[in-house]
């Protein structure tokens, strides 16, 4: 059974889409995301109690995932950093038996993952940087991790410092 895919508007607060828009930076770093790791896709997600929704996309392939989409959490592979807050990567996804038959690899013909969680500075797990691919990925950068999660705090703080206590 394949996700269902949702674009609720109000899954976004209007000071978020503010941040996401005004903030050229976020582009750029999905852009770097995706020479760095040889991935055609990087995104940025909110999480929210069940849902797993797209704030911005680099896509070069035109996998099918847009800003304003909504997964339910728990079958996306992000979902992954509330069990384990660090940065995750799994070259074949096909390969392992853990996150092969999640109905998101599946929809979205996912084989390579890489993904950091998005804290904001007060420790709340805001949502997730990721990088997708249809192809197998080496990642044999041994700084790649350290990168991922250096670009998802510069992401967590750029968020924080656009939003308002209520989000």
């Amino acid at each position: 059974m394949l996700p269902s895919v949702t674009a609720p508007q109000s899954l976004l607060s209007a000071d978020e889409r503010a941040a996401i828009a005004e903030i050229e930076a976020t582009t750029s770093i999905l852009q770097l995301v995706t020479r760095l790791t040889n991935m055609r896709f990087a995104g940025i997600a909110k999480f929210t109690d069940h849902k797993w929704v797209v704030c911005s996309v680099h896509d070069t392939v035109n996998m099918g995932i847009n800003v304003d989409d909504a997964l339910d959490l728990e079958t996306t592979l992000c979902s992954e950093f509330f069990i384990d807050p660090q940065a995750l990567f799994i070259p074949q996804v096909s390969q392992n038996e853990r996150f092969a038959a999640r109905p998101v690899v599946k929809q979205y013909a996912i084989e390579s993952y890489a993904g950091a969680p998005i804290f904001l500075p007060d420790g709340r797990l805001y949502g997730a940087l990721c990088a997708l691919d249809s192809r197998s990925m080496l990642f044999d950068d041994p700084n790649l991790s350290e990168t991922l999660s250096l670009f998802a705090r510069l992401i967590g703080c750029i968020f924080f410092a656009n939003l308002t206590t209520d989000s």
